[in-house]
């Protein structure tokens, strides 16, 4: 189960990203989720838009540049948009499914 520190980083992040995308869903996933993080762990995050637009990419490594070098840790960050998680190629990739089945919404 998530820590509540983990639970607030990451919601710093998700604050940020909305703030710019204020329709975006990001879900929370991986170890930090689990449960079975260690101090060396980073934080992946998918952030999921109706339609990226140019330059959203370079918004999001910045957001998560900072609240990783806010809180010291790692960010590891997809982005997709919600037909390629719903028809592209990687929808039916072990990943999305991951994301899909254990990713907390944030």
């Amino acid at each position: 189960m998530i820590q509540e520190k983990d639970r607030i980083i990451i919601g710093e992040f998700a604050k940020r990203v909305r703030r710019r995308c204020p329709n975006a869903r990001i879900r929370a996933f991986g170890s930090r989720v689990r449960g079975d993080a260690t101090w060396e762990s980073d934080f992946d995050v998918c952030v999921i838009l109706d339609n990226p637009m140019t330059g959203t990419e370079a918004i999001i490594q910045q957001f998560a540049w900072e609240v990783g070098f806010e809180h010291g840790c790692v960010f590891n960050w997809l982005l997709f948009s919600q037909e390629e998680l719903e028809k592209g190629p990687l929808s039916e990739s072990a990943l999305i499914r991951n994301i899909l089945c254990e990713g907390v919404t944030t």
